[in-house]
Protein backbone atom coordinates (compact mmCIF):
# COMPACT_ATOMS: atom_id res chain seq x y z
CA UNK A 1 0.00 0.00 0.00
CA UNK A 2 0.78 3.60 0.29
CA UNK A 3 -0.30 6.83 2.07
CA UNK A 4 -1.34 10.06 1.34
CA UNK A 5 -1.92 12.25 4.59
CA UNK A 6 -2.79 15.86 3.96
CA UNK A 7 -4.10 19.28 5.46
CA UNK A 8 -6.04 21.36 3.01
CA UNK A 9 -6.73 25.25 4.28
CA UNK A 10 -7.39 28.26 1.94
CA UNK A 11 -6.20 31.20 3.36
CA UNK A 12 -3.28 29.52 5.61
CA UNK A 13 0.40 30.77 5.01
CA UNK A 14 0.50 26.79 3.43
CA UNK A 15 -2.53 26.03 2.30
CA UNK A 16 -2.28 22.50 1.76
CA UNK A 17 0.40 20.61 3.28
CA UNK A 18 1.47 16.72 2.46
CA UNK A 19 2.82 13.99 4.07
CA UNK A 20 3.45 10.86 1.70
CA UNK A 21 4.84 6.97 2.06
CA UNK A 22 5.28 5.20 -1.08
CA UNK A 23 5.39 1.47 -0.59
CA UNK A 24 6.93 -0.85 -3.45
CA UNK A 25 8.90 -4.26 -4.02
CA UNK A 26 12.02 -2.64 -2.85
CA UNK A 27 14.26 -4.55 -5.64
CA UNK A 28 12.30 -1.93 -8.25
CA UNK A 29 14.89 0.61 -9.17
CA UNK A 30 14.33 3.91 -8.79
CA UNK A 31 16.06 7.88 -9.05
CA UNK A 32 15.45 10.08 -6.31
CA UNK A 33 13.65 13.61 -6.95
CA UNK A 34 15.06 15.49 -9.65
CA UNK A 35 13.94 17.19 -13.03
CA UNK A 36 14.05 13.68 -14.91
CA UNK A 37 11.04 14.35 -18.12
CA UNK A 38 12.15 16.64 -20.81
CA UNK A 39 8.85 16.64 -21.97
CA UNK A 40 7.84 18.00 -18.50
CA UNK A 41 10.72 20.25 -17.82
CA UNK A 42 8.99 22.30 -14.46
CA UNK A 43 7.97 18.63 -12.67
CA UNK A 44 10.85 17.14 -9.83
CA UNK A 45 9.83 13.62 -8.79
CA UNK A 46 10.89 10.07 -8.15
CA UNK A 47 11.34 8.22 -11.64
CA UNK A 48 10.28 4.56 -11.11
CA UNK A 49 13.21 3.03 -14.16
CA UNK A 50 11.17 0.54 -15.09
CA UNK A 51 8.43 2.38 -16.87
CA UNK A 52 9.59 6.14 -16.61
CA UNK A 53 6.95 7.69 -14.62
CA UNK A 54 6.55 8.93 -10.75
CA UNK A 55 4.65 8.39 -7.85
CA UNK A 56 4.58 11.92 -6.15
CA UNK A 57 5.47 14.81 -8.37
CA UNK A 58 5.43 18.50 -8.13
CA UNK A 59 5.64 21.40 -10.41
CA UNK A 60 6.76 24.77 -8.52
CA UNK A 61 5.42 26.68 -11.30
CA UNK A 62 2.18 25.86 -10.73
CA UNK A 63 2.49 25.40 -7.97
CA UNK A 64 0.65 21.98 -7.93
CA UNK A 65 1.26 18.26 -6.79
CA UNK A 66 0.21 14.74 -7.68
CA UNK A 67 0.67 11.43 -6.40
CA UNK A 68 -0.47 7.95 -7.65
CA UNK A 69 -1.64 5.34 -5.43
CA UNK A 70 -2.58 1.80 -6.40
CA UNK A 71 -6.25 0.58 -6.42
CA UNK A 72 -7.97 -2.40 -6.96
CA UNK A 73 -5.83 -5.31 -8.52
CA UNK A 74 -7.15 -6.11 -12.03
CA UNK A 75 -6.34 -9.38 -14.42
CA UNK A 76 -2.92 -9.24 -16.10
CA UNK A 77 -3.44 -7.53 -19.11
CA UNK A 78 0.10 -7.65 -21.59
CA UNK A 79 0.57 -4.09 -22.71
CA UNK A 80 -1.17 -2.29 -19.63
CA UNK A 81 -0.16 1.19 -19.68
CA UNK A 82 2.32 2.21 -16.17
CA UNK A 83 -0.10 4.37 -13.77
CA UNK A 84 3.72 6.40 -13.09
CA UNK A 85 2.58 8.50 -16.29
CA UNK A 86 -0.50 9.64 -14.51
CA UNK A 87 0.82 11.95 -12.17
CA UNK A 88 2.59 13.97 -14.92
CA UNK A 89 -0.29 13.98 -16.66
CA UNK A 90 -2.22 15.33 -14.40
CA UNK A 91 0.08 18.77 -13.71
CA UNK A 92 0.50 18.86 -17.64
CA UNK A 93 -3.45 18.86 -17.49
CA UNK A 94 -3.22 16.32 -19.97
CA UNK A 95 -5.34 12.96 -18.38
CA UNK A 96 -6.67 10.68 -20.74
CA UNK A 97 -10.48 10.27 -21.46
CA UNK A 98 -10.95 7.20 -20.99
CA UNK A 99 -8.76 5.03 -18.04
CA UNK A 100 -9.56 1.99 -19.60
CA UNK A 101 -6.87 -0.76 -19.67
CA UNK A 102 -5.24 1.02 -16.43
CA UNK A 103 -4.95 -1.00 -13.31
CA UNK A 104 -7.10 0.25 -10.43
CA UNK A 105 -5.63 3.78 -8.92
CA UNK A 106 -6.37 6.73 -6.91
CA UNK A 107 -4.92 10.11 -8.19
CA UNK A 108 -4.06 12.67 -6.52
CA UNK A 109 -3.67 16.62 -7.37
CA UNK A 110 -3.32 19.22 -4.94
CA UNK A 111 -2.99 22.78 -5.78
CA UNK A 112 -3.08 25.71 -2.58
CA UNK A 113 -7.06 25.66 -3.34
CA UNK A 114 -8.49 22.64 -4.28
CA UNK A 115 -7.60 18.34 -3.90
CA UNK A 116 -8.75 16.30 -6.87
CA UNK A 117 -9.04 12.59 -6.19
CA UNK A 118 -9.75 10.20 -9.08
CA UNK A 119 -10.80 6.88 -8.50
CA UNK A 120 -10.69 4.05 -10.75
CA UNK A 121 -11.53 0.31 -10.47
CA UNK A 122 -11.49 -1.01 -13.68
CA UNK A 123 -14.98 -0.28 -14.38
CA UNK A 124 -15.76 3.07 -13.86
CA UNK A 125 -13.83 6.34 -12.52
CA UNK A 126 -15.31 8.79 -9.49
CA UNK A 127 -13.72 12.09 -9.34
CA UNK A 128 -13.92 14.17 -6.23
CA UNK A 129 -13.08 17.77 -4.79
CA UNK A 130 -11.61 17.43 -1.25
CA UNK A 131 -13.39 19.83 1.46
CA UNK A 132 -11.25 21.67 3.23
CA UNK A 133 -9.86 20.03 6.25
CA UNK A 134 -6.72 16.71 7.20
CA UNK A 135 -7.66 13.31 4.70
CA UNK A 136 -6.24 10.45 4.71
CA UNK A 137 -5.65 8.46 1.32
CA UNK A 138 -5.10 4.40 1.16
CA UNK A 139 -5.36 1.95 -1.57
CA UNK A 140 -8.95 1.94 -0.35
CA UNK A 141 -9.58 5.32 -1.09
CA UNK A 142 -9.60 8.62 0.85
CA UNK A 143 -10.76 8.48 4.63
CA UNK A 144 -11.42 5.11 4.20
CA UNK A 145 -12.03 3.57 7.58
CA UNK A 146 -11.83 0.26 6.97
CA UNK A 147 -8.48 -0.21 6.97
CA UNK A 148 -6.82 0.26 10.05
CA UNK A 149 -4.23 2.93 9.47
CA UNK A 150 -6.91 5.05 8.93
CA UNK A 151 -8.54 5.82 12.56
CA UNK A 152 -5.24 5.21 13.70
CA UNK A 153 -3.20 7.86 12.15
CA UNK A 154 -6.64 10.91 11.96
CA UNK A 155 -6.17 11.91 15.05
CA UNK A 156 -2.75 12.24 15.34
CA UNK A 157 -2.61 14.25 12.08
CA UNK A 158 -5.60 16.42 13.28
CA UNK A 159 -3.32 17.19 16.58
CA UNK A 160 -0.52 18.34 14.58
CA UNK A 161 0.01 22.49 14.04
CA UNK A 162 0.44 23.45 11.13
CA UNK A 163 4.68 24.37 10.45
CA UNK A 164 6.25 27.06 9.87
CA UNK A 165 8.09 25.94 7.31
CA UNK A 166 11.26 28.11 6.53
CA UNK A 167 12.54 28.06 2.70
CA UNK A 168 15.69 27.28 3.97
CA UNK A 169 15.14 25.59 7.01
CA UNK A 170 16.28 21.95 7.81
CA UNK A 171 13.49 19.48 7.37
CA UNK A 172 13.63 18.75 11.18
CA UNK A 173 12.87 22.29 11.97
CA UNK A 174 10.45 23.04 9.21
CA UNK A 175 7.71 20.51 9.42
CA UNK A 176 8.74 20.03 13.08
CA UNK A 177 6.06 17.12 14.43
CA UNK A 178 4.94 15.94 10.37
CA UNK A 179 8.47 14.58 10.74
CA UNK A 180 7.74 12.45 13.65
CA UNK A 181 4.15 11.39 11.91
CA UNK A 182 5.97 9.87 9.18
CA UNK A 183 7.95 7.78 11.93
CA UNK A 184 4.80 5.70 11.87
CA UNK A 185 4.06 6.02 15.79
CA UNK A 186 6.49 3.27 16.99
CA UNK A 187 3.98 0.44 15.35
CA UNK A 188 6.00 -2.76 14.04
CA UNK A 189 6.31 -3.21 10.20
CA UNK A 190 3.61 -6.10 10.05
CA UNK A 191 1.30 -4.05 12.14
CA UNK A 192 -2.00 -3.74 10.54
CA UNK A 193 -2.63 0.04 11.26
CA UNK A 194 1.58 0.80 10.20
CA UNK A 195 2.43 3.57 7.91
CA UNK A 196 6.05 2.15 7.39
CA UNK A 197 5.73 -1.67 6.60
CA UNK A 198 8.12 -4.10 5.09
CA UNK A 199 6.66 -7.66 4.25
CA UNK A 200 8.28 -10.72 2.72
CA UNK A 201 5.76 -12.21 -0.39
CA UNK A 202 6.97 -14.89 -2.62
CA UNK A 203 10.38 -14.53 -1.62
CA UNK A 204 10.53 -10.34 -2.56
CA UNK A 205 10.52 -7.57 0.22
CA UNK A 206 7.71 -5.12 -0.20
CA UNK A 207 8.23 -2.22 2.51
CA UNK A 208 8.50 1.37 2.70
CA UNK A 209 10.74 2.80 0.02
CA UNK A 210 10.51 6.53 0.43
CA UNK A 211 8.26 9.34 2.55
CA UNK A 212 8.02 13.00 1.22
CA UNK A 213 6.79 15.86 2.27
CA UNK A 214 5.53 18.52 0.68
CA UNK A 215 3.11 21.90 0.74
CA UNK A 216 2.37 24.83 -1.25
CA UNK A 217 1.05 28.16 -1.26
CA UNK A 218 0.20 30.61 -4.20
CA UNK A 219 3.96 32.16 -3.13
CA UNK A 220 6.32 29.48 -3.05
CA UNK A 221 6.85 25.11 -2.81
CA UNK A 222 8.64 23.12 -0.30
CA UNK A 223 9.31 19.62 -1.07
CA UNK A 224 11.36 17.19 1.26
CA UNK A 225 12.21 13.69 0.92
CA UNK A 226 13.72 10.57 2.52
CA UNK A 227 14.81 7.64 0.86
CA UNK A 228 15.05 5.84 4.50
CA UNK A 229 11.63 5.37 5.77
CA UNK A 230 12.74 2.94 8.79
CA UNK A 231 16.18 5.55 9.54
CA UNK A 232 15.17 8.75 8.00
CA UNK A 233 17.75 11.18 6.50
CA UNK A 234 16.05 13.72 5.25
CA UNK A 235 17.11 16.25 2.26
CA UNK A 236 15.30 19.65 0.49
CA UNK A 237 14.47 19.11 -2.62
CA UNK A 238 12.40 22.26 -3.79
CA UNK A 239 13.37 25.33 -3.06
CA UNK A 240 16.33 23.85 -4.33
CA UNK A 241 19.61 24.22 -1.70
CA UNK A 242 22.81 26.16 -2.47
CA UNK A 243 24.74 22.32 -2.71
CA UNK A 244 22.11 21.30 -5.08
Amino acid sequence: MCTVLLRLRPGAAWPLLVAAVRDEFLERAWDPPAAHWPDHPSIVGGRDRTAGGTWLAVDPTGPAMAAVLNGVRLPVVEGRPSRGALPLAALEGTLPSSFQGYDGFHLVRGTPSTVEVWSWDGIAVEHAVLAAGDHIIVNQGVDAVSDPLVPHFAPLLSALPDPALGPAQDTSVAWGPWVSLLRGDDLPVEDPRALIIRLEHEGHVYGSGSLALVALSPDGVRYDFSPTPQDPHWSRILPASASR
